[in-house]
């Protein structure tokens, strides 16, 4: 491995309209290196970004399609769905005039669990609909009609109102279907069982991930990059090259191709993804590594930006200090 990317998925500074939460500030020294000493772009979707550089011919494909061909036990698959949404458990909180995505509303549902998920919905909405495991984080979802209609990623509404970000009147099936979701989830005994158990209720699935991706771009064959991590587009991508779990940490990371892409949930996801977990088990071993030159650089992905930071970039040493959440201000 030469080259590392680490993609930190759901860490988006929200606008002040639209009044999410700032990430609680902690002292990550080796992230402010990183991000101060790196050459900066602005990308956009993340997602979009890295189907463009290492999708192949397959780079335009849907999200929902390229997340639909997964390698986890309870979720194999050897085809690409046309028809997959993203479906993301997610828990929502009624305010007097609009509904808000809690901090931490992402939700992560374990195997046991996802199966009778599963099942119950197939139950309720089959043949129509059927509804199989995408891993921790997501499930995927098929039998919707095709639809032009845009929808949003739910990891940059944490915190936020989520009126202006839902499907429109161009979208009937779509918009009654996650209706008739919403009142399935409501007096479903599964979601009782969560609340029992100290978990939060699954309020909604959002269904996202359909529309077609961005044509053209450099079209990099994904057979030269490892892919790992929790995201089921990550999770689809990994199915497509034969790469599946991730690593805990930089130090035990063993890629067999020259890029290693990692992705990350450090709002949302376990104890070993939080901020100051990565700071100790990436972020530092990273910067080391770049130092005593065994990487040719190193890339963070973050709110719509990509730092790119080479071994000569600690000869750079008029730049002033200044923290991660600055740097990604």
């Amino acid at each position: 491995m030469r080259r590392l990317t680490l993609i930190l998925s759901d860490l988006y500074l929200p606008a002040e309209s639209a009044g999410g939460s700032v990430p609680r500030t902690y002292d990550l020294p080796a992230l402010d290196w990183l991000l101060r000493m790196a050459d900066v772009q602005r990308i956009g979707d993340w997602r979009d970004w890295l189907r463009s550089l290492a999708g192949g011919p397959d780079a335009d494909l849907r999200l929902g399609t390229i997340a639909s061909r997964v390698t986890r036990a309870d979720a194999t698959s050897d085809e690409w769905r046309a028809d997959a949404w993203i479906a993301t458990p997610v828990h929502l909180e009624a305010r007097l005039d609009h509904a808000r995505l809690v901090d931490g509303g992402l939700l992560r549902i374990d195997d046991v669990e996802r199966l009778r998920w599963c099942e119950e919905f197939g139950r309720v909405f089959g043949p129509s609909y059927t509804l199989r495991p995408g891993g921790d984080r997501a499930f995927l979802l098929s039998g919707i009609a095709p639809v032009a209609v845009h929808t949003v990623d739910p990891a940059r509404l944490l915190g936020a109102e989520i009126g202006p970000a839902l499907p429109g009147a161009e979208a009937p099936e779509l918009r009654r279907l996650w209706t008739e979701i919403e009142m399935w989830l409501h007096g479903s005994e599964l979601n009782n069982a969560r609340q029992r158990s100290g978990k939060r209720r699954i309020t909604a699935l959002w269904l996202w991930g359909n529309e077609p991706g961005p044509r053209g771009g450099n079209r990099g064959d994904p057979a030269d990059y490892d892919f790992q991590g929790g995201d089921p587009f990550i999770g689809g991508l990994a199915g497509h090259t034969g790469t599946d779990a991730t690593a805990d940490s930089f130090s035990v990371l063993r890629v067999l191709r020259n890029h290693a892409v990692v992705e990350f949930a450090p709002l949302t996801g376990g104890q070993q993804e939080t901020l100051p977990a990565l700071e100790t088990r990436w972020f530092a071993p990273a910067r080391a590594a770049l130092e005593e030159g065994r990487l040719e650089y190193v890339q963070v992905v973050a709110n719509d930006r990509l730092f790119t930071v080479r071994p000569r970039a600690r000869l750079k040493f008029w730049r002033r200090r200044r923290g991660w959440l600055e740097s990604l201000a």
